[in-house]
């Protein structure tokens, strides 16, 4: 199809034979007409000639002016100049040709980005060659951005002969030149119709999306980035685009807000609320709901006069230009607008927006307003399979990006990455996805970019932080857990953990959540401090409703004077310090481990003895064969490690040994065979058989109670308990336990053919120095007595390792041993409430004192009557027992003082929980990921649960309103 409309020389015209078959006219947008014209042009000479202006009427601005579509079959039989070449090379046999040359400035070209890119590669420009003349920029530095770049000249023409995509660029420079610019900076980092930089456009963005946006208009894109307060009509430019229009309209539906009219005073007149009520003459009074106040010019508009203004009607009123502001005319003013024709017009096409955007029928953009839903649903539903793709990267802790991310190369390479691969998997089962792969071109938009996936999981994470955050300020009381460690690239990174009492349907619940990881630069307990408060003062945390910190027990963290804890007590007095006890029970076992040489070299036989196996790929294949599950090593860090590791040689000793027999018969290297020697002459020992099975009955206890206060769900009335009985299984394991497992050693000797009896050690006979005349005495006590001797001093260890490093947490339960339900409902009334008035001197900002003590008489009478089972429960349960029943109201001293107790916290294996997602996250081929980006995808990993209840299309919401981009969603 060829399209001529107005002639671009004066060279005589030939006479065309046109045959108009079909015209007919629909509305389009802003009221302006559409024209179809089949036209049937057949050439009757040979040399080539170019339709006059006459011909045909206007081309279509895309408000207020004719869009002609003509049909144009022209046969090309004979070229006489080199001029007619030329536009013949630039036609072909199936462009479009628009001429734009009597138009001198660009931005009044009639030019649009809603074509698809089919159509776009045929069509050509004839603008004026002088343009060219003033233009800032040149164009040999965009021909990269086109597909088809061409710029046509000759010296005895004034025309140029340009593609569509230099002419839509070169509109939007001149726009964006010219353009009022309030600020130095006003364009910088805005994303207008492409992204624009330093005053510069990416092109790249602008011609890739013609396929992709409809209903745009290039003026409308260039606007779209005016904030507008839909709510304001002063805010309003006096040329309203019709995406702003639509905007503006959309948000005003159903709106209502009640008016502040208390600065609208005027030469001491203020605005009457009568005046937006209309009386008629009945008596009853209707709202003129077209009547509004604007704010920050203290004037009146009338909104649809304001939002389909024309300026080049006579006598506009001040209400829908500028705002009436004469409080003194205003009586006479409004009726006299409001019964006006273009008043009544403009109401009435107020409405029929209104009408087709919140119903979707009978407007007079209907049309527009679908295909704009259509590819707002197509644009959401690929977002939603990116989002979705992001979620289980994120989630699972996976990288993301591969060597090769060019999205040509999605399903050939390789090396494409995780989340192409996974875009072009699911593309298999979405079909938005599909198309929007096959459609895509070099260069434009895929949303596939890092960039992109930076940007989603930044608006996750704080969404998720969000929701963590507000969950904290309506528990009001919380405590802190914090604990470092070093990553992949050797940077300190410290875990933020807070815990907090969250109220739910089956009553309440203890909840620990992950925050971020904070870089530790120095790990001093001043410095460590200072992060700590900036980090709480940046998320809105106030410092005086922490209860309780939970950290190691390192100088720096539980130092007595100048640790975290000593600092943060002085800031808070109410944040009780109890160190964690699963890192102080690692302690009391590790100290226990270490007070005999002899234990020492136990526990080493068992570290060699795991080396030499796992060192070799064939005596690991061989020991699998005779073993049910692996021999396991050990850490010093990690207490549950030893248990396993003695539990595993504990349960399969015999089958060890036989495996180490049979390798001493095979082919081994002498270094080999002398290590296997020295263990298996270590294991078949008597003295270690006991031992091992001492310390597995000894670890097994204290692994159960580890285990156990690892829960981050655990109070410290739990806690205690688990402790207290772990100590009383000690002392009695010291008094009747080890004779128990002598003879179980034994018996098991006797069936290993090892002699049970405890190899002698020859005695060192002191030399006698001179003037010395008596012997040494020699030692009476037997080798068993020894050794039980040894393991009583290991159990007194642990002993008093429990009583020491537990003082804190014990002091902790006494002060809230009232709480629990046997002392509770048991405890006479005097002890009861002497209980209650000292837990008041410690809480007295939080308790009041004589309520609480009322409130203790009242429930212990009433509310046990109504549950007589709260006489056995723990201290959690009774607080999800006033919740279920709504008593916190009639309770709340008590039930504050249940919440103190359950924030309270008992270890922080939170966190060291978080650096096992940490070292997944910041792995060795992923050891650049910065700070930010290791943040977000730690706390989408850790707290999955919340992120999963995250509503995409509000993710996709905010993606939209910070980007601004140019798809409407």
């Amino acid at each position: 199809m060829k399209k001529f409309i107005q002639p671009i020389d004066n060279k005589s015209k030939e006479s065309f034979e046109i045959s108009k078959e079909t015209f007919d006219s629909e509305l389009i947008d802003s009221g302006t007409y559409k024209q179809k014209l089949n036209v049937d042009i057949q050439k009757k000479i040979k040399t080539k000639r170019i339709l006059s202006k006459e011909t045909f009427e206007n081309e279509l601005i895309y408000s207020g002016t004719y869009k002609q579509k003509l049909n144009v079959v022209i046969e090309k039989k004979e070229i006489q100049t080199q001029y007619d070449e030329l536009i013949f090379d630039c036609v072909l046999n199936e462009s479009t040709v628009y001429d734009v040359s009597y138009l001198e400035n660009p931005a009044e070209w009639p030019l649009t980005i809603n074509m698809k890119r089919h159509i776009i590669d045929r069509i050509v420009m004839i603008v004026p060659k002088k343009i060219f003349e003033n233009v800032s920029y040149p164009l040999d530095e965009h021909k990269r951005h086109f597909s088809n770049f061409h710029v046509y000249q000759n010296s005895c023409c004034a025309h140029y002969f340009i593609s569509y995509d230099i002419a839509l660029f070169m509109k939007i420079s001149y726009i964006l030149e010219n353009a009022e610019i309030e600020e130095e900076n006003e364009f910088e980092n805005i994303d207008v119709c492409g992204s624009v930089e330093n005053n510069r456009i990416n092109v790249d963005e602008i011609i890739s999306d013609h396929g992709e946006n409809q209903g745009l208009n290039v003026s409308e894109v260039m606007n779209e980035n005016i904030i507008l307060d839909f709510k304001d009509p002063g805010t309003w430019p006096e040329k309203i685009t019709n995406s702003q229009r639509t905007h503006i309209v959309k948000m005003r539906i159903n709106y209502s807000e009640k008016l502040d009219l208390t600065r609208s005073e005027r030469d001491g007149r203020s605005i009457n609320v009568s005046w937006f009520f209309k009386n008629l003459v009945n008596g009853n009074r209707c709202r003129r709901t077209w009547l509004d106040y604007s704010k920050s010019k203290n004037a009146l508009f009338c909104v649809p006069c304001k939002l389909f203004l024309n300026l080049t009607e006579k006598n506009v009123s001040k209400l829908a230009l500028d705002g009436f502001i004469n409080w003194k005319k205003v009586s006479e003013r409004i009726p006299e607008h409001e019964n006006s024709n273009i008043h009544k017009k403009n109401f009435c096409t107020w409405k029929m927006l209104e009408m087709s955007i919140g119903e979707g029928k009978g407007g007079i953009d209907k049309e527009l307003q679908d295909s704009i839903k259509l590819e707002e649903n197509h644009w959401r539903l690929v977002l939603k399979a990116i989002i979705d793709i992001i979620m289980h990267l994120a989630m699972e802790g996976s990288a993301f990006r591969g060597a090769d991310e060019l999205v040509s190369s999605i399903g050939k390479s390789n090396d494409s990455g995780k989340f192409l691969n996974l875009v072009k998997l699911v593309s298999n089962y979405n079909e938005p996805l599909r198309i929007h792969l096959e459609r895509h071109k070099k260069g434009g938009i895929t949303y596939f970019s890092h960039e992109i996936q930076n940007e989603f999981l930044e608006i996750i994470a704080n969404k998720v932080r969000s929701t963590i955050l507000s969950q904290i300020k309506s528990a009001t009381y919380y405590s802190i857990l914090f604990d470092c460690t070093p990553d992949i690239s050797h940077e300190e990174q410290m875990s933020q953990v807070i815990r907090y009492v969250v109220v739910n349907e089956n009553g309440c619940e203890i909840v620990e959540s992950f925050l971020g990881f904070i870089q530790v630069f120095e790990k001093t307990g001043e410095s460590i401090t200072e992060d700590i408060l900036r980090s709480l003062s940046k998320d809105g945390i106030d410092l005086a409703n922490c209860r309780g910190q939970s950290y190691d027990n390192g100088a720096n963290m539980a130092g007595k004077w100048k640790g975290v804890q000593a600092r943060i007590s002085a800031i808070n007095e109410l944040a009780r310090f109890i160190p964690c006890t699963a890192h102080s029970l690692n302690l009391v076992g590790l100290h226990a481990a270490k007070c005999s040489p002899e234990l020492e070299k136990f526990f080493g036989i068992i570290q060699k003895l795991f080396n030499f196996f796992s060192s070799s790929t064939q005596r690991w294949d061989m020991l699998k064969k005779h073993l049910k599950f692996s021999l396991k090593g050990y850490s010093t860090t990690r207490w549950s490690a030893k248990y396993r590791a003695v539990k595993s040689l504990y349960l399969q000793l015999a089958q060890v040994i036989h495996t180490c027999n049979v390798l001493k018969n095979g082919n081994l290297c002498e270094e080999a065979t002398v290590e296997l020697n020295n263990l298996l002459k270590g294991i078949t020992n008597f003295n270690f058989l006991c031992m091992l099975t001492i310390w597995n009955k000894i670890l097994m206890a204290i692994d159960k109670v580890n285990v156990i206060l690892q829960k981050q769900n655990i109070s410290i009335d739990v806690a205690t308990n688990h402790i207290k009985g772990l100590l009383k299984f000690i002392e009695k394991f010291r008094e009747e336990g080890i004779d128990e497992a002598l003879i179980e050693s034994k018996q098991k000797a006797t069936n290993l053919s090892i002699e049970p009896v405890f190899p002698s050690i020859r005695s060192r006979k002191k030399k006698k120095m001179p003037g010395e005349l008596a012997d040494d005495d020699i030692s009476t006590i037997s080798e068993e007595s020894n050794f039980k001797i040894l393991m009583k001093n290991v159990c007194d260890r642990i002993s008093n390792g429990l009583k020491e490093r537990f003082d804190s947490i014990d002091e902790a339960a006494q002060d809230f041993s009232f709480l629990d339900g046997k002392f509770l409902f048991t405890l006479p009334t005097i002890q009861l409430k002497k209980h209650a008035m000292d837990f008041c001197i410690k809480y007295e900002k939080d308790i009041d004192k004589i309520e609480f003590i009322l409130e203790l008489d009242s429930f212990t009478q009433h509310v046990f009557q109504l549950e007589n089972k709260l006489i056995d429960a723990r201290s959690d349960e009774i607080l999800s027992f006033i919740l279920k029943n709504g008593l916190q109201d009639a309770y709340p001293n008590i039930y504050t003082a249940y919440q103190i107790f359950l924030t309270l916290p008992v270890t922080s294996a939170s966190c060291e929980r978080s650096f096992s997602k940490l070292k997944i996250i910041k792995s060795y081929l992923r050891s650049t990921t910065k700070q930010r980006r290791l943040n977000n995808l730690s706390i989408i990993s850790i707290e999955h649960e919340i992120a999963k209840t995250i509503n995409y299309d509000d993710i996709i919401n905010e993606f939209a309103s910070k980007k601004a981009r140019k798809v409407v969603f």
